[in-house]
């Protein structure tokens, strides 16, 4: 249960950060996880490197500031093992 929580924030955060930079790019990273690695968002806490391949693709230079603003939504979470791996994995 508690790796169910915090997948569901995980996700939580990259859509509210990728619905604050539009609908289409959203809808756009949606279709190509689905599209070219068969996954949802849901997915990309154990793949981020499909999310990272594919953001970097649609978003390019803002590509960083994307992930500045995902640190940010983690919160207080942030500082946990699950959600530093998966940035840490988002930075390579």
């Amino acid at each position: 249960m508690e790796n169910n929580a915090k997948r569901a924030l995980l996700v939580f955060s990259i859509e509210k950060v990728l619905m604050k930079m539009g609908q289409p790019e959203y809808e756009l990273v949606v279709a190509r996880l689905k599209n070219e690695y068969d996954c949802f968002l849901v997915n990309c806490a154990e793949n981020p490197q499909y999310l990272k391949r594919i953001l970097e693709d649609v978003y390019g230079n803002a590509y960083d500031d994307i992930l500045r603003e995902i640190r940010k939504e983690f919160g207080e979470f942030v500082s946990q093992k699950y959600y530093s791996d998966f940035l840490v994995a988002m930075s390579r």
